[in-house]
């Protein structure tokens, strides 16, 4: 739990006074309301959709879900997976073509 407030803090600010966590998921008609003293925050998701939280209660719920407010860190995630397949395609291609210029030679 203390990581999961320390990503918390790191997101979405200090907790405030006398926090008290809400239970939303299990109310499928919870509504965030709008709290004027909290700075809007933009949020991603792992597929770059965006969202503006407007307050506390509602940036911890999607920083809990997932949610991160730099896109450059899945942009990163992206690459390293991106660079992996293309390093075994071509470790696979110099394979193959390793085996059959070895074909080729036998043959004459």
């Amino acid at each position: 739990m203390k990581m999961e407030n320390e990503v918390v803090i790191n997101k979405c600010g200090n907790y405030p006074e006398n926090f008290t966590k809400i239970d939303i998921l299990s109310n499928p008609d919870f509504v965030f309301e709008n709290d004027p003293s909290y700075q809007s925050i933009q949020l991603f998701d792992s597929e770059l959709n965006t969202i503006y939280v407007n307050s506390f209660i509602e940036c911890e719920h999607y920083v809990l879900g997932g949610w991160d407010n730099s896109p450059a860190q899945f942009n990163e995630i992206s690459f390293h997976n991106s660079f992996s397949l293309l390093i075994a395609g071509a470790i696979i291609i110099r394979y193959l073509l390793k085996k059959i210029y070895i074909r080729s030679n036998a043959k004459t």
